[in-house]
C-alpha cells in the first residue's frame, strides 16, 4: 500500500489572556476590518491575512483561532494579534494560553476503497451512502474520526496534534492493508 499523503486543512485553537477583559466596542474600532454586532453575536469577528487565520474575540479575554493550516501560522497570527491588542492599549501581562481544540487533515491513500466491505469488516464504522457518501471510521487511539471515500481520499477530524494525524494515517493504512 502506498504512503498516505496528509495535509492539514484547519486548526482550531482556544486562546486565553489571563487577567484580561476586552472592551469589545473599543477593540472593534482599533482592529482594522473587525466586525462587531452585539445584537447578532457576542464577540468580534476578525481576520488575519498573513499568516491567514480568523478569530472570534470575546469580552472575557478569550478567543478562538480557526483556519490556520499549521501550528506555526496559528502562533504567528496570535502573536500579531497580541501586538495589535497591546497597541490598542490592552494591558496583556503574559503570553496567552493556547490550546488545540481540533485539527482537520486531508488524506490521500492513493487507491480506491470498497466502503461496503470495510463497513462489514469493522464494528467502529458507519456507512449509509443514502445519507452521506463517506464511511465514518471512529478510532480510540488516537481519538479521531476518519472519513473514507470511494476515491481513496479521506478526512481526519478531532486530532489534537500532527502526531495524532500521522498515527491515524498509519493505523488506517495497516487496518485496510490486512483486508486487501
Amino acid at each position: 500500500m502506498p504512503a498516505v499523503k496528509t495535509q492539514i486543512q484547519n486548526i482550531v485553537l482556544s486562546v486565553a489572556y489571563e487577567g484580561v477583559k476586552f472592551n469589545l466596542e473599543k477593540l472593534a474600532r482599533a482592529l482594522d476590518g473587525a466586525r462587531y454586532d452585539p445584537e447578532v453575536f457576542p464577540g468580534i469577528a476578525y481576520k488575519s491575512e498573513d499568516p491567514a487565520a480568523s478569530f472570534l474575540i470575546f469580552a472575557s479575554g478569550k478567543m478562538n483561532c480557526v483556519g490556520a493550516k499549521s501550528m506555526r501560522d496559528a502562533r504567528g497570527a496570535i502573536e500579531k494579534l497580541t501586538k495589535k491588542l497591546k497597541k490598542a492599549g490592552i494591558k496583556v501581562k503574559s503570553e496567552p494560553k493556547i490550546q488545540v481544540q481540533n485539527m482537520v487533515a486531508s488524506f490521500d491513500f492513493g487507491m480506491e476503497f470498497d466502503l461496503e466491505r470495510i463497513a462489514r469488516s469493522y464494528e467502529n464504522t458507519e456507512y449509509e451512502p443514502e445519507v452521506f457518501p463517506g464511511l465514518v471510521f471512529r478510532m480510540d487511539d488516537p481519538p479521531v474520526v476518519v472519513l473514507l471515500f470511494v476515491s481513496g481520499k479521506g478526512v481526519c477530524a478531532g486530532a489534537k496534534s500532527t502526531k495524532d494525524i500521522r498515527r491515524a494515517a498509519v493505523k488506517i493504512t495497516k487496518i485496510l492493508a490486512k483486508r486487501r
